[in-house]
């Protein structure tokens, strides 16, 4: 009976780590064909959502967004860019970005 187990044990694993090969082994999308939204551009230049919105997608020269048609009853389409346009611009105007805030602490 053990020694099922063991084989059935085996088996299960031997089987994730095909799945797992599998998954690692597919096409990966280019940093430059991401699309990226208003929140991954904040993660990646480390601000709010709102200050991307408002201060930093607005400036001359950022990379022209596209909306692509929306999806459903009732939803909108958001507005996407290509990340490598963004990271490229992002250091090329380094010095007209915002700062993020420092955040205080509780007391």
């Amino acid at each position: 009976m053990s020694d099922l187990i063991k084989d059935f044990e085996s088996a299960d694993l031997l089987i994730t780590l095909q799945a797992l090969v599998t998954e690692l082994r597919a096409p990966k999308v280019s940093i430059d064909d991401e699309l990226w939204t208003f929140d991954d551009i904040a993660r990646y230049l480390k601000l709010s959502q709102y200050t991307v919105e408002r201060r930093v997608v607005v400036q001359p020269g950022f990379p022209d967004a596209f909306q692509p048609c929306a999806t459903g009853k009732g939803s909108k389409a958001v507005k996407r860019w290509f990340a490598g346009e963004v990271i490229k611009w992002a250091r090329q105007n380094r010095a007209k970005l915002p700062t993020a805030r420092i955040t205080r602490r509780a007391a």
